[in-house]
C-alpha cells in the first residue's frame, strides 16, 4: 500500500515531484486528508472482497510529517480500521524533513502502529542545506533522531544525497560519519539527479561532469564505511540524468531491509495506490503481467476530480475478475 502526502514545508532545489508548501497548500490540506481517508475505505473494501492481503505500508510523500499530529492520526486510524492488517509486516512513514518532527506527531505515528519511519538530512552540512533549500538545520535533524529513540522507534532510515550543490568530498565524509555516529538501521544513499522540472536544472547552472566526479568518491566512501559498519547493501535502482550515472542504493543492518523497497523494484507485489500522484500496479497473480491505474498528479485536482479517481478503483475488481488470485 502507498500513501501519498504532496505537501512539504519547501520545495529543495534538486526536487521534481509534485509537492506543494505547506504554506502555499495550507487552506487545501483539510480536504484533501477528508478525501484520501476516503479513498482508503474504498479501496480497502476491494482489497477485502478480493481477498487481497496487505504485507506492507508506505506513506510517502512529499513530506506526511508536513500534516498535523490529528490529520496524521485520522489517516493512520483509517488505515489500521479499514484494511485488514493481519499480514503486516512492515508500516513506514516517511518523517523526511526534520523541521516538520515533532513529539506530538511521532506518538501519533507510533500509536498506530507505524513500525519504521524515515528521517532524511540528504547532508549534515548547515551551508549545503540552505543551498538546496532546506529549511532546517543538522543539528535538528540530530535532536528530531534522538527524539524518535527516546519514544521507542527502533526502526530509523536515513537519506544521504551524494553530488549536492555546494558539498565537498570533505564534507560529505563528515555527514557519513555523523550518520553512523547516530546509529540509524537503514541508510539510503542517493546519487543527485538532474531532474528537469527541479530548480536546479531549471537554472542550468550546475557541472555535472565534475559533479560526477567528487560524487562518485562520495557513494564509494559510503558504501566502504557502510559495509564496515555492517550496513550492506540490499536493494539498488537507478534514475534518468544523475550525475556521475551512479545508483541509488540502499543499505541496512540485517533483518532491517526496507521490504517495501524491494516489493517495488522487483515487481513481485500488486501496490495499492491512494492519493495524489499515486498510481496503483497490480500484478498478475502467478504471472507477469502488470496494469497501472493512475491518479491525478496534483492536490487541486485529485480534490476537484474525486469522484473519477473513485470510479477508477473499479479496475481493481476488473484486473483480478481477469486475472483471479485463486
Amino acid at each position: 500500500m502507498y500513501i501519498s502526502i504532496p505537501f512539504c514545508p519547501s520545495r529543495c532545489s534538486y526536487c521534481s515531484f509534485v509537492s506543494h508548501s505547506v504554506h502555499r497548500a495550507k487552506n487545501i490540506i483539510p480536504k484533501y486528508v477528508e478525501l484520501l481517508c476516503e479513498e482508503l475505505k474504498v479501496t480497502a473494501k476491494a482489497a477485502n472482497d478480493l481477498g487481497l492481503k496487505l504485507e506492507t505500508v508506505y506513506m510517502g510523500g512529499g513530506t506526511p510529517t508536513a500534516l498535523d499530529e490529528n490529520q496524521l492520526d485520522t489517516v493512520l486510524k483509517t488505515v489500521r480500521e479499514s484494511f485488514d492488517m493481519s499480514a503486516v509486516r512492515e508500516f513506514t512513514v516517511e518523517a523526511g524533513r526534520p523541521d516538520t518532527v515533532t513529539k506530538e506527531k511521532l506518538l501519533a505515528i507510533k500509536n498506530n502502529g507505524v513500525s519504521r519511519i524515515s528521517i532524511n538530512p540528504q547532508t549534515l552540512n548547515d551551508d549545503v542545506l540552505k543551498a538546496i533549500g532546506r529549511n532546517h538545520t543538522a543539528k535538528q535533524m540530530e535532536d528530531a533522531f534522538m527524539l524518535a529513540r527516546s519514544l521507542g522507534f527502533d526502526n530509523i532510515n536515513t537519506d544521504l544525497i551524494a553530488g549536492l550543490p555546494s558539498d565537498t568530498y570533505e564534507s560529505f565524509v563528515d555527514t557519513v560519519e555523523k550518520i553512523i555516529k547516530l546509529d540509524p538501521e537503514s541508510v539510503t544513499v542517493h546519487s543527485l539527479s538532474m531532474k528537469r522540472a527541479s530548480t536546479l536544472s531549471m537554472n542550468g547552472d550546475y557541472p555535472e561532469i565534475e559533479a560526477g566526479k567528487i560524487a562518485s568518491d562520495m557513494v564509494d566512501y559510503a558504501r566502504n564505511r557502510l559495509s564496515e559498519c555492517v550496513i550492506v547493501p540490499y536493494y539498488m535502482y537507478r534514475q534518468s540524468k544523475t550525475v556521475g550515472n551512479l545508483e541509488n542504493v540502499g543499505y541496512a543492518k540485517s533483518g532491517f531491509e526496507g521490504l517495501y523497497n524491494v516489493y517495488i523494484m522487483d515487481e513481485t507485489h500488486t501496490i495499492l495506490a491512494c492519493g495524489a500522484s499515486a498510481v496503483t500496479k497490480l500484478r498478475e497473480p502467478n504471472g507477469n503481467f502488470i496494469d497501472r491505474i493512475y491518479n491525478f498528479k496534483y492536490p487541486y485536482e485529485y480534490i476537484s476530480r474525486f469522484d473519477e479517481i473513485i470510479s477508477r478503483k473499479q479496475g481493481i475488481y476488473n484486473f483480478y475478475n481477469k486475472y483471479p488470485i485463486f
